[in-house]
């Protein structure tokens, strides 16, 4: 065997190697790739596709207007319920609810109620899917999504 055939030989089985390798390097890269992709969004029968597309513009979006200052509103209180009028309960969601202006997913959120917070169940909506609340600690009222209060004897 010559210098020559052994060289050969030599390059072509390392150049087997460098190509075995190379490929399972990028098989192995899309592999990962495939695993560590997210799941596509699940999608719900109740969900309301067209409140993605509705943005509310924010206050440094709206253009700045030259007009007199509106006098400052106090909203005056609600009057405290009494047991025909609503009843104590807690949030049961470990993730908390939404606290929302209206009884409609495409309403505002206007804040956030944690988990075991005690509140006062004051109205259930028309379809049952919403109930207006008032929090206890602060006395701000909203519309949380049904389902996710547990009432508590007083």
């Amino acid at each position: 065997m010559s210098w020559g055939n052994l060289t050969k030989l030599l390059s072509g089985v390392l150049l087997a190697i460098a190509l075995i390798v190379s490929g399972c390097f990028f098989a192995a890269q899309h592999v990962i790739a495939q695993f560590t992709a997210p799941p596509p969004k699940p999608t719900f029968p109740n969900d309301n596709p067209g409140a993605k597309a509705k943005l509310q513009p924010t206050a440094a979006a709206k253009p700045a207007t030259k007009s007199s200052p509106k006098p400052s509103v106090t909203p005056s209180p609600s009057p405290q319920p009494t047991e025909a009028a609503g009843y104590r309960a807690r949030i049961t969601l470990s993730q908390g609810l939404n606290l929302r202006e209206s009884a409609s997913q495409d309403s505002a959120r206007i804040g956030g109620v944690a988990v075991n917070t005690r509140i006062t169940v004051l109205e259930d909506s028309s379809d049952g899917e919403w109930q207006r609340v008032r929090l206890e600690e602060s006395g701000r009222e909203g519309w949380v999504k049904a389902g996710y209060t547990e009432r508590i004897n007083p």
